[in-house]
């Protein structure tokens, strides 16, 4: 059965895809302070200012989950049958104080989905997940399962993180902050910037009329366990995941065009991504990196990249970082080059934890 991207919407450091003309700089828009005083730069939503209030989180998950079901011009009974499926690492956890209390105290870790389903009148059908950066993949994965083997006639994808300081002082702490900025693949990468973002897709039976679209052919996702932390950084699981997600999809490693990374810049994440992908294809096609623009988005940049590659999908523009072949693993696409002239898009992602999932999308015209 196919299914497709029917609509997206995103809101990052690029911009709100429904108010604004999206704009792809290679550096933070603003810098947090840290309790040594230290500034870190962080990649904040545009227009927004950072807090980490209760207000902030829901209102701007809400307007940005009602701006793609406005786009897509779902009914109310039609989102009664509209399932949801979120996918965040932090989800709301800078909101939420501790109980005092003596009890134990673990708050709920679908007040997101949750909150989203009671307030739009979706489906009951609504889940959450949690694997790290995969887990917005991971719900896109799930979303279309639930459209070929149920009654659910759409699935609304989020994947949103939003600005918390536990967030940025455990990766400042690690000493993983970049302090130029985020180079994927480049041989003097110093590691990556964080940012926020949400990213919402409309999965449907039905295409889209518009002009270029995505299907989602297939995918895989797996547990690397060679490690507590991370995957194998010979590769080897990376490329059993590609290896499922491309037979998934009925196609060959040939018939893949351009690779969309993980990329985030970290000496080891890459190392791992940079091995898998060379012991699948015999010659790596071109690659795209999207982290330089948004930052690092945890459990949101499944989702919210593949909104960003719906928007570039129908312009003339594809944001290339400016830098010489010589200093790069692997080779990036042409400057020059634009997203709908490429049949077969490779999406991978890695997370912390040994979580590894993959998609392919292809590119379809009208």
């Amino acid at each position: 059965m196919a299914i497709y991207i029917h609509s997206s919407v995103s809101h990052s450091a690029c911009g709100n895809s429904t108010t604004d003309s999206l704009t792809f700089n290679d550096r933070p828009n603003i810098s947090v302070a840290m309790p040594n005083q230290e500034n870190v730069p962080f990649y904040g939503m545009h227009s927004l200012s950072i807090d980490s209030s209760e207000v902030r989180v829901f209102s701007t998950l809400t307007k940005v989950t009602q701006q793609l079901i406005e786009k897509t011009g779902l009914s109310q009974e039609d989102l009664k049958h509209t399932a949801l499926m979120l996918g965040s690492t932090s989800l709301d956890i800078g909101t939420i104080k501790p109980n005092p209390g003596p009890a134990i105290w673990v708050p709920k870790i679908d007040r997101l989905s949750e909150h989203l389903q009671q307030t739009l009148g979706l489906s009951l059908c609504h889940m959450v997940f949690n694997t790290a950066c995969t887990a917005s993949i991971n719900a896109l994965l799930y979303g279309k399962g639930l459209l070929e083997n149920t009654n659910i006639k759409q699935v609304i994808i989020i994947g949103c993180e939003f600005y918390n300081h536990l967030t940025l002082d455990g990766f400042h702490s690690l000493d993983l902050i970049s302090e130029n900025k985020i180079s994927p693949f480049e041989y003097q990468r110093d590691g990556l910037m964080l940012g926020e973002g949400i990213g919402a897709l409309l999965l449907s039976k039905t295409p889209p009329k518009r002009q270029h679209y995505f299907s989602v052919l297939g995918g895989y996702s797996a547990c690397d366990t060679s490690s507590l932390t991370m995957t194998a950084e010979d590769g080897s699981h990376i490329n059993s995941v590609l290896e499922h997600t491309v037979e998934n999809s009925g196609l060959h490693p040939t018939d893949i065009d351009l690779v969309k990374v993980h990329g985030t810049a970290t000496y080891n994440n890459d190392i791992s991504e940079y091995h898998g992908l060379k012991q699948y294809f015999e010659t790596p096609p071109p690659i795209i990196a999207l982290k330089p623009y948004i930052g690092h988005t945890l459990g949101a940049c499944g989702a919210l990249e593949i909104a960003l590659m719906d928007e570039l999908l129908n312009t003339h523009y594809l944001p290339v970082p400016d830098t010489q072949d010589e200093n790069l693993m692997l080779p990036f696409a042409p400057v020059s080059g634009q997203l709908n002239t490429y049949k077969h898009v490779l999406i991978n992602h890695c997370g912390f934890g040994g979580n590894n999932a993959a998609l392919v999308l292809k590119a379809e015209h009208q």
